[in-house]
């Protein structure tokens, strides 16, 4: 039974095997496989459906059903089915292959392209947007329609100095103004204002931080910023004029091309000199009409010599800056009584000095002179230049003067123009001889008018080298010294500690002399070991002293005895060398030992001036018509001569924001004008200061100002001449109230230049 079932299942088996080797023989190889459609062209966001059959229809069927795939999947993606799905616009193959056979396929080329929906509108978060300074504020941008093609937004500040704005749009505030941010996508575009504030701003001073309220802000020009604002909580530490404190400023950023800092020299045409911050501007704004630039702002400048602090005599040299006064390289005064002064190089940099000083020499024909002045006095045998820039004082022309007889020798214009530290060109027009001027100034003036004149030199006699001094009618301030004037002598007793009176002013400067002596005859009541003599200055400021304790031995006192007056006789050559003392006004300052108990008498004192080789007079009058005159007016700050041939110096007092520190140089409260610069020298800041004004603006020190200053930027300045004084005109408009209730006329201004 077994063996019947074996045999069974070998038929059966055998049976199969055959059938198979039967279909085998049927099936047929694939050899291609055909495509509908053969390419294909979509737009995103679209599909199409491939239909692939095998060739022959009848192939194997293993070879089904076929792979798909595509060479760039990014652009379009294809199902297992054959289903083409857009993604991107490019282009790709689809690719079919055969199951089983990978080396029969079919490739589809596909074309994706983009349904152009035009931008109609841009919406922005935001129509406008406030910020501070130092912010950051993120503004969206969306199109309009949604579905818009081609939309790529560019953002855009049109005043990336005030706000910025990055390629995604956000925006930064850099400095206080407005400014429009626009952001666009082919031709259309969308427009937002931007509003930059500073921070709440709390200025420190001292130990107190007080609050600013901003009043008024305009941006001038580019670069030059206008800032008016009050501190209405401030005192000014003296218990005076009730609260509150208004200041004016400017900042000038010197980065932007065109924008600098001048000097401005009050018209000659003006009686007196001086000429108010506002005539200034409108003067200035003529001059500049037909150029590329114009003066946007004007503030007063130097303190000036009032007749009532002239003691020198001569009315002429009234108004006069105290400082040295340079406008485009063309000296207009030298250092009158302080050597300090704000400068601006050629460069257009700012720069301070408390030592500037001043030299200068004539030369022609072989033979040179020292210049002594510019445009002021000089003394005995001294040798002065006067430009049409001069003190104009008793008429409304540049005015030429010596206290001297004198040679007066018309020169042209410098060839090649006004400059320092270089050796100018002149020519000869005219010589007049022993000119004489009217002593103290009175009409019918004498002297001479500039008449298109460039310069005229005077050259002065040595004049008389012997002058008798008096003692002042009264002493600068009262002390233990009593003074009697007896006629004949004066009478001088001491009743306390630093006893001290003042001589009068030279009547002529002895500086041009090489030695000059001062001496008197004295009784003495006792011997005296600790007298001393100080060189005071025309202010009668203490001014520098002997260094040394002199003598005044006991001769008894009885004026009738003449065997019983000494004479004394100190030597001024150290004085007249390395004080600059000497000049006509300048004095003595007397200190009778420094007790009680002294009695001394005094006369006959003089101060002698100890002349060699010819004056100024002499050698201007070697000069002819047509001659050559060689001028050279060098410019040291510290010792050091300058390089810069074009400067711009106004004189100044001392710093009041010294290296970041303020410095109170002067404790007193008043109206303030002050001029300074940052540490990189790339701003510059001018800042007027109402005051005497209660409750509105108290006024206040140097200190005080040197920290408001340097709160908005400032790393050095300097005090300009203020009170009545101060003033601040902007596009010809005047920005503060000055305390005499309208602006006073000075003798010179600093003024802001930018390009229109």
């Amino acid at each position: 039974m077994k063996t019947n079932n074996k045999i069974l299942w070998v038929i059966i088996s055998l049976l199969v095997l055959w059938s198979c080797k039967d279909d085998v023989e049927n099936t047929k190889p694939l050899t291609g496989i055909a495509v509908t459609p053969q390419s294909v062209n979509l737009v995103i966001g679209s599909s199409q459906q491939i239909t692939a059959t095998s060739v022959p229809e009848d192939a194997d069927p293993n070879e089904m059903p076929f792979k798909w795939e595509s060479s760039n999947t990014k652009t379009a993606s294809v199902s297992s089915s054959g289903l083409i799905q857009a993604l991107s616009v490019g282009k790709t193959n689809i690719i079919v292959y055969g199951r089983v056979s990978n080396n029969i396929h079919t490739t589809i080329p596909v074309t994706v392209t983009q349904v152009s929906v035009p931008l109609t509108a841009i919406h922005v978060t935001t129509e406008s947007l406030t910020l501070t300074t130092g912010e950051l504020k993120q503004l969206t941008a969306r199109p309009e329609p949604e579905n818009a093609t081609s939309v790529s937004f560019i953002w855009n500040s049109d005043h990336p100095d005030i706000a910025t704005v990055s390629i995604n749009g956000q925006v930064y505030g850099k400095s206080a103004g407005l400014a429009l941010i626009t952001v666009k996508s082919g031709d259309i575009e969308k427009t937002i204002l931007v509003t930059v504030k500073q921070p709440p701003l709390r200025i420190p001073i001292g130990s107190t931080s007080y609050a600013v309220d901003t009043l008024n802000y305009e941006e001038v020009s580019q670069g030059v910023k206008w800032f008016k604002f009050s501190m209405p909580e401030f005192v000014n530490g003296f218990g005076t004029l009730g609260k509150g404190l208004v200041v004016n400023l400017l900042e000038v950023d010197l980065t932007y091309p065109g924008n600098r800092i001048e000097v401005v020299p009050a018209s000659t045409a003006t009686w007196g000199n001086i000429e108010r911050p506002s005539a200034m501007s409108a003067r200035k704004q003529k001059e500049f009409s037909g150029t590329s630039n114009y003066p946007a702002a004007v503030i007063n400048g130097d303190f000036y010599l009032l007749s009532s602090g002239n003691s020198t005599g001569y009315a002429y040299i009234n108004n006069r800056p105290i400082g040295i006064e340079i406008t485009n390289g063309m000296v207009v005064q030298t250092p009158y009584s302080s050597n300090s002064g704000f400068i601006i190089h050629d460069d257009g940099t700012p720069d301070f000095s408390n030592n500037i000083s001043f030299s200068g020499k004539v030369e022609s024909g072989g033979k040179s002179f020292t210049l002594a002045e510019v445009n002021g006095y000089a003394g005995a045998g001294e040798l002065v230049l006067f430009n049409n820039q001069s003190n104009s004082y008793p008429t409304d022309s540049a005015f030429a003067w010596s206290p001297y007889t004198s040679t007066m020798v018309s020169l042209s214009y410098p060839e090649k123009g006004w400059r320092v530290n270089d050796r100018m060109e002149f020519t000869v027009t005219a010589v007049d001889y022993n000119i004489e001027t009217t002593i103290p100034a009175a009409e019918p003036y004498k002297g001479k008018d500039f008449n298109g004149q460039g310069a005229i030199l005077v050259g002065n006699s040595f004049g008389n080298p012997e002058q008798t001094l008096r003692f002042a009618d009264k002493p600068e301030k009262p002390n233990s010294l009593t003074v009697s004037d007896k006629g004949n002598y004066w009478e001088l007793t001491t009743t306390g500690s630093d006893p001290n009176s003042y001589t009068t002013g030279l009547t002529s400067s002895v500086t041009g002399a090489p030695d000059a002596s001062f001496s008197f005859d004295y009784q003495s009541a006792t011997s005296i070991n600790d007298f001393q003599i100080f060189y005071g200055r025309p202010s009668a400021a203490v001014g520098v002293s002997t260094g040394e304790n002199l003598q005044l031995v006991n001769t008894g006192i009885d004026p009738e005895n003449e065997s019983k007056w000494k004479t004394f006789t100190h030597e001024l050559k150290t004085a007249i060398t390395n004080h600059q003392w000497g000049k006509t006004g300048h004095t003595f300052r007397l200190d009778i030992g420094n007790g009680t108990g002294h009695h001394v008498l005094i006369r006959n004192m003089k101060i002698k001036g100890k002349t060699s080789g010819e004056d100024s007079k002499t050698f201007l009058n070697n000069l002819s018509v047509g001659d050559k005159v060689d001028v050279a007016m060098d410019i040291k700050m510290n010792g050091t001569k300058q390089a810069d041939k074009h400067l711009h110096i106004i004189g100044s007092q001392d710093l009041l924001l010294k290296n970041g520190t303020p410095v109170n140089t002067w404790n007193e409260v008043h109206p303030r004008t002050a001029i300074g610069y940052s540490q990189d020298k790339k701003k510059i800041y001018l800042i007027v200061i109402d005051g005497r004004q209660t409750n509105y603006s108290v006024g206040a020190t140097t200190g005080q100002v040197g920290a408001i200053i340097k709160a908005f930027g400032a790393y050095n300045a300097a005090n300009l001449d203020g009170g009545g004084s101060s003033c601040m005109v902007v596009n010809g408009e005047i920005k503060n109230k000055p305390s005499d209730k309208s602006e006073r006329a000075v003798a010179n201004g600093v003024m802001v230049v930018v390009k229109k």
